[in-house]
């Protein structure tokens, strides 16, 4: 399992070298606000970035149980996952609304942490319980 911290987000992220405006960092936003490491980074793209990616044959579509059962859609590269859409259950993120609003930290997108927080309760695993309440513990101290 790989463990990202906080400077090597940043060292995947300068590698990655995504336009601006076509992404929003979605796994990973908890690691640049200092909350907790990261195990991946998940990266919410445009259509027209993921197109440009899955054409690039740097990554794969995901095969997994999950995703074959589900027809979801994500590419997969070295502790990267791409993902053309943010939905699960009743949650179903705008990209372009999330691309806009994210919260650019060291020039980079993430995104917002209340939006995190309400994605992650429709996951409801207790991992993501424990994020959550995590994130509104940082939310009211910050």
């Amino acid at each position: 399992m790989i463990l990202l911290l906080y400077m090597d987000i940043y060292k995947k992220l300068a590698l990655l070298n995504f336009p601006k405006g076509e992404y929003v960092i979605v796994g990973g936003s908890m690691t640049a606000h200092g909350i907790r490491e990261a195990h991946d980074l998940d990266i919410l793209v445009t259509p027209n970035l993921y197109k440009t990616l899955l054409n690039s044959g740097e990554y794969r579509q995901c095969t997994c149980e999950q995703c074959m059962q589900t027809s979801r859609l994500m590419l997969k590269s070295d502790g990267v996952d791409i993902l053309p859409n943010f939905m699960f259950g009743n949650y179903i993120g705008d990209t372009k609304s999330l691309i806009e609003n994210a919260d650019i930290i060291d020039d980079y997108p993430f995104i917002k942490l209340e939006e995190f927080a309400k994605f992650k309760k429709e996951l409801g695993k207790p991992k993501d319980l424990e994020d959550i309440l995590l994130i509104e513990n940082y939310l009211k101290n910050n």
